[in-house]
Order: structure tokens, then C-alpha cells, then sequence
């Protein structure tokens, strides 16, 4: 839920058996906005939450307050939880439904700062959101933004530049300038495989959650493939 004074929240979700923390160039453009770092225990199937729980919360409170602190000292507003689960997917979309997030986030390489943004785009409910959470998050940095859309026809190819104009718009009226934003429509491929080739040479990607649920996207899809093979970190936005 973007807050009133325009600040978005987003969760990082960490395993606590080798938690790891959010790279130094996401968080910086993270700095205006709201973090909650969901640190999640396995629980294994001979165990259950309460045991694992009253075994291991000292160790488990000191690795998830690692990772916020190390968040925190660079100028973040974080907030920290700890669950002991034996389903971590379903754990991330209740967490992030519970704390009105516009977005999760995954791991991945981030060199030094972020300064390209690529955002897939397709024609569906999530796009207003979706445009809506890449401004805000920009807003306040250099980076830029790709706009990005891959089809199969000619046809196709129509919709897809009128989407991607109309995404482009609607960042300037954000306040985003329009020499920050470019867009591609490609021709054909893979849409994954055209995706990972273009996303190449940037930072981190945006893109919206698969409907009914972050679950699903995390269980499979095309954009589950997406977040698996990217090695950039992935906002995933919610179709809250």
C-alpha cells in the first residue's frame, strides 16, 4: 500500500538458515521508502512451528535483526517478523497481504548502484499498479526505465506499442521525464527467453504478480520462470 506521504512498502523475504540481506545498490533506492524484512524459518516435516520455534527464536530474531540493521544503517525504514513455516510461499503472500506491501522482492546481483529498470508489460488489470509502483520507486533517483513488450504478430505488435506509449505517458504524468523512459516491442520468441536477452544490461526488473496470487506465481508460471532465471533482483508487484 503506498503510504500518504507517497513512500511504498515492499518485503524482502530471507530464509534464516542462510539469510541474506537485500544488495547495497537496491536498498539506496530503497531509501525513501518502507522495508519489511520477512525472515522465515523451515520447519522440517519432524518437527512442528512451536517446537522449532522454542528451539530456535533467540537465533532466529538475531539473523533476521542482522539483516534489518544492516538495511537500517543505510537511511531505510525497516521492519522485521519471524515465522517458523512449513510453506514459505504461502508465508510471503500473508505477510505481504497482512502489511498492505505493493511489492516483494527476490535476490539477485546488483553491481554497484541501480540505474536501468526494465519493466515486461502486458495487457492486463495489473498495468496501472504496476506503472504506478515503478514511478514511485524511481522517483528521487537517476535510474531509468524499459518498457518492454514481446509478442507474436504484427497484430499483437499494435497493441503492445500502444501499451507501452500509454505506460510511457503515464510516467511522465508521475513526474517521471520521458528521456528516462525508453520502450521495445520484439517480434516473436520466447517470451521468457526474450525477456532474460533484453533485461540484460539492467539492474533490476518489474513485474506483476501472476493471478490469484503471489503464491501461484511463485509455484509456476511465466513469470515464475522469470524470477528463477533472472540474475538481477525481481519486484514483483501485487495485484492487491
Amino acid at each position: 500500500m503506498i503510504e500518504p506521504d507517497g513512500r511504498e512498502t515492499l518485503v524482502w523475504p530471507t530464509d534464516l538458515t542462510d539469510p541474506t540481506p537485500p544488495p547495497d545498490g537496491l536498498v539506496d533506492l530503497l531509501a525513501t521508502h518502507r522495508l519489511v524484512v520477512l525472515g522465515y524459518y523451515p520447519v522440517p516435516d519432524q518437527s512442528t512451528p512451536e517446537q522449532l520455534r522454542a528451539d530456535r527464536e533467540d537465533e532466529a530474531a538475531g539473523a533476521v535483526a542482522s539483516v534489518a540493521d544492516a538495511v537500517r544503517e543505510r537511511g531505510v525504514d525497516v521492519e522485521e517478523t519471524v515465522v517458523f513455516t512449513r510453506d514459505h510461499e504461502e508465508t510471503i503472500d500473508r505477510v505481504a497481504a497482512e502489511h498492505g506491501a505493493d511489492a516483494v522482492l527476490t535476490p539477485g546481483t546488483v553491481h554497484e548502484s541501480i540505474t536501468r529498470v526494465f519493466v515486461p508489460v502486458r495487457g492486463d488489470g495489473n498495468l496501472d499498479r504496476i506503472v504506478s509502483f515503478v514511478a514511485g520507486l524511481v522517483t528521487g533517483s537517476d535510474a531509468g526505465v524499459t518498457l518492454y513488450n514481446v509478442t507474436g504478430s504484427e497484430d499483437a505488435a499494435s497493441t503492445g506499442e500502444f501499451l507501452l506509449r500509454g505506460a510511457a505517458d503515464r510516467l511522465a504524468e508521475e513526474g517521471i521525464d520521458r528521456d528516462r523512459v525508453d520502450w521495445t516491442v520484439e517480434r516473436g520468441g520466447d517470451p521468457v527467453g526474450s525477456i532474460l536477452g533484453a533485461a540484460t544490461d539492467h539492474d533490476l526488473l518489474v513485474i506483476g504478480e501472476s493471478e490469484p496470487s503471489l503464491r501461484e506465481r511463485i509455484l509456476g508460471n511465466a513469470a515464475g520462470e522469470l524470477v528463477d532465471a533472472a540474475t538481477q533482483p525481481v519486484a514483483v508487484v501485487r495485484d492487491a
